[in-house]
């Protein structure tokens, strides 16, 4: 027989829904039906005693005067968890306005986290528009809508799935009590609403991982020797069945086809000597910016107290004339930027013979400004081709059809494997990628940049390059450098729109990869709520705001649970010789319930902390 699944419907009228339902189910379900009205009033509604007795007769639990936003203060409810709560049409009476309502959502979502399983879900059925969400058509005003996305977060739960309310499939269903009365609902247009439990609200796996790394010149040592456990490393790509592992191997199937080659382990620390990066590339991209350690106190800002021990423990960056600077050169470690500064020591390892290509993956680290589609951590894979000056112009071209038919041959299979959606399932998703994705443009006489089509818009998945004879070693290397960012390429080729959902340790993300095959990603946290709080402040001293610092420091102190930083205003006080800056914070979780209480503690604490860390002034 198995598990019995236990289901609770609340707040029944005349309970049709619930004996429809009854009918529907196999014996393993368990249905307890629960109605707000006593008895007494109940039964005089017509055909309530008829359905009241059929559920009964099914083997179903009828109770009376129940309320729904206290269900654990039942004892015969409390004492069992429930596999599913369904609330159909929720409302609090007669003309109650949409903040009552949302007071009443609210409330009920509070009460199922205390009696729902762990991986139990909530339906609530709601009338056109009440929602709030895009997939309502037309779509109120966030402000005129019950917000349900954002009262369920507020107990921990996410919108997993919507899709229309099909009155059809429960025959003997007949709405009542629109207004109190013994009147239907407005059935044409209205939705129903899965909510699932969201992980805690936590930072993402990257970027604890980064602050670790980062944390001090006196812990320098220390992670050194942490950033060498690969046992510890805790990043994706080391389960079997990520992403991008899975796209990581599908690359080196198809590349092993043209060449001989030789893939590497990442064995390499994380935490570098940043003394070491200039001699692997003599001229470093500009506006290249890095993780760095300060260890020494003649290069730090003059501060005192635990303001100067905040800066030595972050999040210096370093551009490419800093490479240059031999103060800063002797004085920092950074958390390596690219494989390609391990490249001496990739050649000790691999047999570098003309004609084959030696591949590496591993994490990377960047600064960057706070996007969907900038990470400041990401896979890098690496491919080095050793062949003869006289055949690097055919090697270029023969690498980059390689690589597009490769990218080409794996799009396919990804098609291939995806399952069209149904016209009732209103997941809001996007068109497919066009098939030619994959393009280079030229950088310079010896560098391509590597684009890939996404949404009608261009993404930098990587570069090729050609290296000059004693650029990196006056003995035989590498020639060719090809580097490819592996979770855009990801994101690109299973539309997935966010850099943190790859980071994600929610188990319903890599549950869509288990079978070890790279298919378009279905997101299971539809619609996530944002919350938009704006922050002013001077900046003293005829200085400049340090952007990449801002939004570093934004990151750490929102958990990663922001998506984007606006600047709204900028005003220049001559007079006072200082600047004005507004920016405007939007707050959202990828994949977790984060709720509007959340995002204005991290906002408060931020104003704390951007004031501590940085030369401003609050407004």
């Amino acid at each position: 027989m198995g598990k019995i699944v236990n289901i609770l419907l609340v707040g029944e009228g005349n309970f049709s829904f619930s004996a429809s339902l009854s009918k529907s189910l196999q014996e393993n379900h368990l249905i307890i039906a629960t109605s707000f009205e006593t008895e007494e009033r109940i039964v005089q509604q017509p055909f309530s005693s008829a359905n009241v007795d059929q559920l009964r007769s099914n083997g179903a639990l009828v109770y009376f005067e129940v309320d729904a936003t206290r269900l654990a203060d039942y004892g015969f409810l409390s004492h069992r968890l429930y596999d599913r709560i369904v609330f159909n049409f929720p409302h609090c009476g007669r003309k109650a306005g949409v903040k009552k309502n949302r007071e009443l959502l609210c409330k009920f979502f509070h009460s199922c986290a205390e009696v729902l399983t762990q991986k139990g879900e909530v339906h609530v059925a709601l009338c056109k528009g009440q929602g709030g969400t895009p997939a309502d058509q037309p779509m109120r005003e966030w402000h005129n809508s019950w917000q349900v996305v954002a009262m369920a977060a507020k107990s921990g739960f996410i919108l997993s799935a919507v899709s229309p309310f099909n009155s059809d499939q429960y025959r003997d269903y007949q709405s009542t009590g629109y207004r109190s009365q013994e009147k239907t609902f407005h059935l044409s247009g209205s939705l129903n609403h899965v909510f699932t439990r969201s992980l805690p609200l936590e930072n993402i796996t990257a970027l604890p991982l980064i602050n670790i790394l980062t944390d001090s010149f006196e812990c320098v040592q220390e992670n050194m020797q942490y950033s060498n456990n690969a046992k510890h490393r805790e990043f994706p790509g080391l389960d079997s069945h990520h992403p991008v592992t899975l796209l990581y191997e599908a690359l080196i199937r198809h590349f092993q086809i043209t060449y001989p080659l030789n893939a590497l382990e990442d064995t390499f620390p994380f935490i570098c000597k940043s003394w070491d990066l200039p001699c692997v590339l003599q001229h470093p991209p500009s506006g290249m910016n890095v993780f760095c350690i300060a260890n020494d106190d003649n290069i730090l800002p003059e501060t005192s107290g635990d303001t100067r021990k905040k800066q030595t423990s972050s999040f210096h960056h370093m551009t490419a004339n800093d490479l240059h600077s031999p103060n800063n050169i002797q004085a920092l470690n950074c958390l390596r930027p690219s494989l390609i500064y391990f490249i001496k020591d990739i050649m000790e390892r691999s047999d570098v013979t003309p004609g084959a290509l030696t591949a590496i993956s591993g994490p990377v680290f960047r600064k960057c400004l706070i996007s969907p589609r900038m990470m400041p951590v990401y896979h890098e894979l690496l491919l080095l081709l050793c062949c003869p000056s006289d055949r690097l112009t055919d090697q270029l071209q023969m690498q980059m059809e390689t690589l597009d038919h490769a990218v080409m041959a794996i799009m396919k299979l990804v098609f291939s494997g995806m399952t069209q959606p149904g016209i009732e399932e209103l997941n809001m998703t996007k068109p497919p990628l066009h098939m030619s994705c994959l393009h280079f443009h030229e950088l310079s006489s010896v560098s391509y940049g590597i684009n890939m089509s996404y949404n009608d818009c261009d993404m930098e998945i990587g570069t090729i390059k050609i290296v000059s004879p004693g650029d990196l070693s006056n003995d035989l290397s590498f020639n060719i450098i090809t580097s490819l960012n592996l979770d855009l390429m990801v994101m690109c080729l299973l539309d997935i729109e966010d850099w943190r959902m790859l980071w994600t340790t929610d188990e319903r993300f890599l549950q869509q990869f288990n079978q070890q095959q790279l298919k378009r990603f279905q997101n299971f946290c539809l619609y996530p709520p944002y919350y938009s709080h704006d922050i002013s402040f001077w900046v003293e001293d005829g200085s400049e705001l340090d952007e990449l610092e801002f939004h570093t420091i934004v990151w750490r102190l929102s958990k990663g649970n922001i998506v984007s930083i606006k600047l709204l205003e900028r005003y220049e006080d001559g007079k006072m010789g200082r600047t004005s800056l507004c920016y405007r914070m939007t707050y959202q979780s990828c994949d977790r319930a984060l709720s509007y209480e959340s995002a204005l503690e991290m906002q408060l604490e931020l104003r704390y902390e951007l004031q501590r860390c940085l030369h401003i002034t609050l407004r």
